[in-house]
């Protein structure tokens, strides 16, 4: 009998899905897709996955009402992939009681980083939960109360700084670029460039990092973008084929 585990991944957008089956399979999990969220249930029930990761949009009524009805029907782990680190997905997710929370636009390492813990036989029982905290040796975020603490202080930061600090520690370990971050910050507007980037890191740095002008959190990749360096451990952060869905061989 295979011990492969089994992910019920559900998720509106075609490519994406695709994607996010594509890695998961690479991975070696098993996988049952799903592009409506409604046939998702069924299948749910059918062939009992280990894992459900199921992408929402940040203010869709519709996708959080699934949600809340996926969780009344079964106590499989559940992973939510939802479209930027807002404060609404965050209180949502929370109030789900959700194993994992991971924001748009999905990242493979993150993404099985997520999994691998949620169905760890040691998953239960870790103590303070993962999903909202953040900590390494010098930062802490608290991402239910937009609250961030440097050696211990509380440090107040605009809901610019935040939502930049957000992003940059979600991915963690990657260069983030310019053009990444003016989409995430500022959307589609045109008005912002490369020195507003440049301006809110300056801001950012002084607050969080210990030396400002010889930073050690926030790198800059020159012409390219910034990278969060974090080389200590972290509770994690909030922390995506066709037809209805697919099964795997073993299920059908």
């Amino acid at each position: 009998m295979s011990n492969r585990k089994t992910v019920l991944v559900v998720d509106p957008r075609r490519e994406d899905l695709e994607r996010t089956v594509r890695w998961l399979e690479e991975a070696g999990y098993l996988t049952i897709a799903a592009d409506d969220p409604e046939g998702a249930i069924s299948y749910l029930l059918e062939f009992h996955p280990d894992v459900v990761v199921y992408t929402v949009e940040a203010d869709a009524a519709s996708g959080w009402a699934w949600a809340a009805r996926m969780r009344k029907l079964s106590t499989v782990p559940f992973v939510i992939v939802a479209a930027g680190a807002h404060r609404s997905s965050f209180q949502a997710a929370a109030e789900l009681g959700v194993d994992g929370f991971l924001a748009k636009p999905l990242d493979r390492k993150e993404l099985l980083g997520r999994l691998a813990s949620v169905t760890s036989p040691d998953a239960v029982g870790e103590g303070p939960s993962p999903l909202f905290i953040f900590r390494n040796q010098r930062l802490t975020i608290d991402w239910r109360r937009y609250d961030v603490w440097v050696d211990g202080e509380l440090v107040h930061l605009s809901p610019t700084e935040f939502k930049l600090l957000a992003l940059l520690v979600q991915r963690r370990g990657w260069v983030v670029t310019y053009d990444e971050i003016l989409s995430h910050i500022w959307g589609d507007e045109d008005t912002y460039d490369r020195d507003h980037v440049k301006l809110y890191v300056w801001s950012l740095r002084r607050k969080i990092e210990e030396d400002p002008s010889h930073p050690r959190l926030i790198l800059t990749k020159r012409g390219i973008g910034y990278i969060f360096v974090d080389d200590e451990p972290a509770y994690a952060v909030p922390a995506a084929a066709g037809g209805p869905g697919r099964v795997p061989a073993a299920a059908r």
